[in-house]
């Protein structure tokens, strides 16, 4: 038996376009408790290719939007290309981020920009640092990055210096929410 898993992404306007085939698998027709279904491997990487497929779309979309002036709509003229890396739950990314001339109706400080690279400051999806900042609050960072490598379709390239760091940026925006800390609500003497 075969199995073919193909990806289409339908457009605003109704449009369907197919993609590329993600996944081919072939079992044997002896059914096997270990042949049911997918694999952790076959899983990880039907998820890391849906993925890699999606954010590209989403990217190019967005990027497609920011070409155009914010403020008079003209199409602003490409400077250049380089890539991002974006780091999620189901792998390492790669996204090509164009970068633009800066209007001229617009006075700003910087000749051109980058939309993406300025919409995507931090390199780390928030759903990632979660479970980093999850495990890593109940074991050692080590042990959360081999955790995290066993069940997610990325390899061991998560450092624990990366998770270290991930946590301690969590820590500082939870602290800076917090706001100033205050004093005693109590102005008195206890005694008195």
């Amino acid at each position: 038996m075969k199995v073919r898993l193909h990806l289409s992404i339908e457009s605003d306007a109704g449009d369907v376009e197919e993609i590329k085939e993600v996944l081919t698998l072939e079992r044997t027709t002896t059914l096997t408790p270990d042949r049911l279904g997918l694999s952790l491997a076959e899983s990880k990487q039907v998820l890391q290719e849906l993925q890699q497929i999606l954010v590209a779309h989403q990217t190019a979309a967005y990027v497609a939007d920011q070409q155009k002036c914010p403020d008079c709509g003209v199409e602003r003229k490409r400077k250049g290309i380089h890539q991002l890396v974006y780091r999620t739950l189901f792998g390492k990314l790669k996204v090509e981020s164009p970068r633009f001339y800066t209007c001229p109706c617009q006075k700003r400080e910087m000749r051109s920009s980058s939309p993406l690279a300025d919409m995507l400051k931090d390199r780390t999806a928030p759903e990632l640092v979660y479970l980093e900042s999850k495990f890593a609050a109940l074991m050692s960072y080590g042990l959360t990055v081999e955790v995290l490598a066993e069940v997610l379709p990325f390899t061991r390239e998560r450092s624990v210096a990366t998770v270290h760091r991930n946590l301690q940026r969590l820590a500082e925006r939870a602290e800076q929410e917090l706001g100033e800390e205050k004093g005693s609500f109590l102005e008195h003497c206890q005694r008195d």
